[in-house]
């Protein structure tokens, strides 16, 4: 929720309550919507018209108040509870520091590879009712990137979004036919049928977790040219995915490589045989997902053959 959006530009009080209601109801029957919609704990203090902010708007309206305050307040979910990790973190949008409001989360978000995108308050003096919103990483004499958020600004078109978004996997099979459809620039072997997965009781958050992993070595395959250069995003994904002591993805150590090696050689559907000791690392129950490094430059697609437990453990 682009709560940056809300600058006390409605007139029409009802107008605004109308426009809660509606985002209320499709909370209450969109699933995916209610448990993806993220709003900062700023938004009840955001102005709705010059002299009332949304806290006060609905003070006087018990069921309304009621509603949306549990969801305000209480339910959520928060960007503050699950804020994307940023060393640089200033982020602007016309002009306007959006760092701490949700599509500062979005530009984080899209920064580090997943899908996301932001829910705007039409008019006022800056309208965010255009789609994408182009935010801005860094201070405006030193842009450290551009960010593109798809925006909606219509109920309709928020619902509409919400249902073709992804849809919430269950098992290990659902998730691998998810990660083949959605990430185009790899080579996803048919994960769930490695039994050292398929005898692991399916968990989502490991399944969001190897999403995101997913999301980021799509973007970096999709950012290289057909020589194999890496592009300005493919080598920030190096930097900052890669390397120190929180990286999400690592090699083996030559220790490993050699007493797993067999463990960690994986056949493409063409028969040959792919050495994957690079891993993405998910901290959930030991979990990692092996995949091919580095990709030669010949090949546009990245192999990923592996989701499970940890393959060195024992």
């Amino acid at each position: 929720m682009n709560e940056a959006s809300l600058q006390g530009q409605f007139g029409d009080v009802e107008q605004i309550r109308d426009t809660f209601r509606e985002l209320i109801k499709l909370r209450g029957r969109n699933r995916q919507l209610k448990n993806n919609l993220h709003v900062t704990r700023m938004l009840p203090q955001a102005p709705v018209t010059p002299d009332t902010d949304v806290r006060m708007l609905v003070a006087q309206d018990r069921d309304l108040r009621s509603s949306l305050m549990r969801w305000l307040d209480s339910t959520g979910p928060f960007v503050e509870d699950d804020r994307a990790e940023e060393a640089d973190d200033y982020f602007e949008c016309q002009g306007i520091e959006v760092t701490a409001s949700g599509l500062g989360e979005a530009a984080r978000r899209i920064k580090r590879g997943e899908a996301c995108s932001s829910f705007s308050f039409a008019g006022g003096e800056n309208d965010f009712a255009l789609s994408p919103l182009e935010v801005l990483h860094g201070l405006p004499e030193e842009p450290l990137g551009w960010y593109a958020i798809c925006n909606l600004w219509q109920i309709a078109e928020l619902e509409s979004h919400a249902c073709a978004a992804q849809k919430e996997v269950a098992t290990w099979q659902e998730l691998t036919q998810l990660a083949k459809e959605r990430f185009q620039n790899l080579e996803v072997a048919n994960l769930h049928l490695d039994t050292r997965l398929a005898r692991e009781p399916f968990e989502a958050p490991i399944a969001t977790s190897a999403l995101e992993l997913l999301a980021l070595l799509n973007e970096y395959v999709g950012d290289r040219a057909e020589s194999g250069d890496e592009g300005p995003r493919s080598r920030e994904i190096v930097e900052q995915f890669f390397s120190g002591e929180n990286a999400r993805f690592s090699p083996e150590s030559e220790t490993n490589r050699k007493k797993f090696k067999q463990a960690m050689t994986f056949a493409r559907d063409d028969g040959t045989e792919v050495l994957a000791d690079h891993h993405g690392k998910i901290r959930r129950r030991f979990f990692r997902m092996h995949f091919e490094w580095p990709l030669e430059g010949g090949r546009s697609k990245l192999g990923v053959f592996y989701l499970g437990p940890k393959l060195t453990k024992g």
